[in-house]
């Protein structure tokens, strides 16, 4: 043992108290950690869990002393160990972080360095706090992208983070952090991009991990399910304060305050199907009766290959089936789930039906016309009717305009309301439905947190009236409570418009209670494709046996506990 390791051992790894971070822009100052305390033991797992803007990831941030410019500590104390944080010189607080405290980020798009080949940004972290060689750093990091399933390293260590899906950029964070053996790993939502099965192998190696150096593990996430699976202690967050503390047991068997059992109560499920999960009515279906078979989208045989070139002339040597031949179909009113692990096509199927990237071949068919083949001034009508909210929506957004301009942005290129003051009236009108204040429209995207701007991202989407929505993990950075108001929302639409959705998930309780139809993806193929309960209840295929073993359970308070609060 070090002589670092000695002195800290009699004492909590993490300790903080009374933390109070405010931001402050102009006159506007906002408190968004307000008197924080908690305690984080070697070798445990302590989970943060809150709505999205509760101040979970500014609290990590206070930790690890990176904040951004706007922010400041105002009161308390961070001890890692006898070390007071808040008070070291930020040459010291280098070499804490990275080798001491480690994070994973919530957004690997914005967190990865987008110039820089993966591997290099692995090995840099090696390079600087282990003293390893060039060659040396290369084969750790070879080793790390294999131990976060990453399914040819060989290939991805000379790759740049574009080139990735969302779930292969997360795991690359993932190994990042964990490459110097950290005492401390703060994990900000570090599974939220990826599907059950990988996040089911990645909580493995996190925990083998844990378990090899005693880590420990301060645990922010809004999937009360890998809360129930990871933690020994559970601290709640609202509004800038933790309201309730204690451990996992006591957590998951009687909770105290108000705002944990809304957070039960939010959760999705089968048989909440049809009812919404915040309001007390039920949605009454008022779809337009004049919908008809003509209004179906159909896909066919779509196929997405994407060419591998090599040497000096950029020759083609092969090509990635990203789509490999899928065909479905999307009624009006209707929702169809696209489920299937982080590299299997789902997102490019979304892309190729709307081509935001080119088809190789197939069919896309809807209102008569075949919108794989239409010229471009023709596609850029239908864009009105097709709209897609993306996965990452900090990097779907221009960081230089405000709010407002973003969502109006659409109106005004597809000419929806020519009126600029009935556009305005229609921002703050959608604003106030994905919950957001009206003010958000004057203030830029870096301002709000990862559930916020996705958020905004649905209010985008929603401003042209569009008729089909391709959701793209549209509630993967939301806690249950605001995924809870998503869903609602989402579903008032259809009922009311008849909106239809392609509805890309790796969350299996939502498919459960959002969708009426599920395809199962792998490879690029739908290999299972059928109403939902009977995918869910009776799967056929192998992999769809094998998402459905991968799913965190999570037994919820006794029932008739529940049934006092709804």
């Amino acid at each position: 043992m070090s002589e670092f390791e000695k002195k800290i051992s009699s004492f909590p790894l993490l300790r903080v108290e009374n933390l109070t971070t405010v931001f402050e822009t102009g006159a506007r100052k906002v408190t968004a950690v307000d008197g924080v305390s908690f305690e984080v033991n070697e070798g445990e797992t302590f989970a943060l869990v809150g709505e999205s803007g509760s101040g979970k990831s500014v609290t990590a941030l206070s930790v690890i002393r990176l904040l951004p410019e706007a922010a400041r500590i105002t009161s308390g104390s961070v001890h890692f160990g006898k070390q007071d944080l808040l008070s070291l010189p930020e040459r010291e607080m280098r070499d804490i972080r990275g080798s001491g405290i480690s994070m994973i980020f919530q957004e690997p798009m914005t967190s990865l360095n987008p110039v820089v080949k993966v591997g290099k940004q692995i090995s840099e972290v090696l390079i600087r706090h282990k003293g390893m060689s060039k060659a040396q750093a290369r084969q750790r990091a070879l080793d790390l992208l294999d131990a976060v399933n990453i399914k040819d390293p060989a290939h991805t260590i000379d790759t740049f983070a574009h080139e990735l899906s969302g779930g292969m950029k997360q795991r690359v964070m993932i190994a990042i952090a964990l490459a110097c053996e950290p005492k401390l790993l703060i994990a900000d939502e570090p599974t939220t991009a990826l599907d059950v099965t990988i996040q089911a192998t990645v909580l493995d190696l996190i925990n083998e991990l844990q378990q090899k150096f005693k880590m420990a593990i301060l645990f922010i996430t809004h999937d009360l399910g890998v809360v129930k699976q990871v933690s020994d202690h559970v601290a709640v967050m609202k509004q800038g304060k933790i309201v309730e503390q204690s451990s996992n047991e006591i957590f998951f068997s009687n909770p105290q305050h108000d705002y944990s059992w809304d957070l039960f109560s939010a959760l999705p499920a089968m048989e909440k199907r049809g009812k919404p999960l915040l309001a007390t009515n039920e949605i009454e279906k008022i779809i337009d009766q004049h919908v008809t078979e003509k209004d179906t989208l159909r896909v066919a045989d779509l196929k997405v290959h994407f060419p591998i070139k090599k040497g000096i002339f950029k020759r083609t040597v092969g090509y990635v089936k990203a789509v490999d031949g899928v065909s479905l179909e999307i009624p009006p009113g209707k929702t169809v789930a696209l489920v299937g692990e982080s590299g299997s096509g789902k997102t490019t199927v979304g892309k190729g039906i709307l081509r935001l990237v080119q088809p190789t071949s197939g069919e896309v068919t809807y209102l008569g016309l075949p919108i794989h083949q239409i010229d471009k001034q023709q596609l850029l009508e239908q864009r009105t009717n097709l709209q897609i909210v993306f996965q990452d929506p900090y990097s779907s957004m221009n960081p230089r305009m405000l709010v407002g301009d973003i969502i109006e942005e659409g109106m005004k290129a597809l000419n929806v309301l020519k009126d600029s003051e009935a556009r305005k009236e229609r921002v703050l009108e959608l604003l106030e439905q994905v919950s957001l204040s009206k003010d958000a429209h004057l203030r830029y995207p870096h301002e709000f947190s990862g559930g916020q701007r996705q958020r905004i991202c649905i209010a985008r989407a929603l401003a042209v009236n569009p008729k089909i929505i391709i959701c793209d993990e549209p509630t993967s950075a939301l806690d249950v409570s605001v995924q809870a108001q998503i869903l609602d929302l989402l579903n008032d639409l259809q009922a009311r418009l008849g909106i239809s959705y392609l509805f890309i998930t790796h969350n299996m309780s939502v498919v459960a209670y959002f969708a009426d139809r599920v395809a199962v993806m792998y490879q690029g193929k739908i290999v299972e494709e059928g109403e939902v309960e009977q995918v869910l209840t009776n799967p056929q295929h192998e992999y769809t046996k094998k998402l459905l073993a991968a799913v965190p359970k999570l037994v919820p308070p006794e029932r008739e506990h529940m049934d006092v609060r709804i």
